[in-house]
């Protein structure tokens, strides 16, 4: 205690401002107490996905902000994902613990997605049901079972709006066969006449003449 009460008047003679000094160290200490909070709460975080296992190795998963990747480290302050752009992420434990996030790799083995398609008014929907489904059969990374099906969902304002949903095994290469398919339905759609309109819109010009 004298040494520091030595110290500080010493200071205060060779003109350092104690207060100023004080006031450095203080907001030096309540980011390095902030810091060490992170830390401590990833750490713990870390702790709870060990012992609870909610994560896994090789688990499919979708952040708050959609990205999708596959776990490939766990550890105690951060885990790894592998993102389908083959980018490893370094992700704070706390932000799987405290965050909202999709497991894919813990729902049923087969998942389900859609894509959506929007046809010419006139098109024959019986028609256009048939090929989305066919297109969707067609393709090697849709399951079998359940089988695909097909929703009419809406008229839209410049289209009639369909939906064709199906289920993966692999959903962490779902972008993938979405993309497939989506080829195989432009190409299907060609061959039989249905177009995918752009949106449209009528402008009607009034004209007031004045009469003289």
């Amino acid at each position: 205690m004298i040494w520091v009460v030595v110290t500080v008047l010493l200071l205060e003679t060779s003109g350092v401002k104690i207060s100023v000094l004080l006031a450095s160290i203080t907001a030096l200490l309540v980011g390095v107490g902030f810091g060490i909070q992170q830390l401590f709460s990833d750490i713990a975080s870390g702790i709870v996905l060990i012992f609870e296992r909610n994560l896994q190795i090789n688990d499919i998963i979708e952040l708050e902000d959609e990205t999708v990747g596959k776990v490939i480290q766990i550890g105690l302050r951060t885990s790894k994902l592998k993102t389908r752009n083959d980018v490893i992420l370094v992700v704070p434990n706390s932000k799987f613990v405290n965050d909202t996030i999709i497991n894919w790799s813990q729902m049923d083995y087969n998942t389900r997605f859609s894509v959506g398609v929007g046809v010419a008014y006139g098109s024959n929907a019986k028609l256009v049901t048939d090929i989305l489904l066919d297109c969707a059969r067609n393709n090697k990374s849709i399951s079998n079972h359940p089988v695909p099906f097909v929703r009419f969902n809406n008229f839209g304002d410049s289209s009639l709006e369909f939906q064709v949903f199906f289920w993966v095994r692999e959903p962490f290469l779902v972008e993938h066969a979405k993309s497939v398919l989506r080829y195989a339905i432009d190409d299907a759609f060609r061959k039989n006449g249905i177009q995918i309109p752009f949106p449209q819109r009528d402008v009607h010009i009034i004209s007031n003449t004045s009469q003289g």
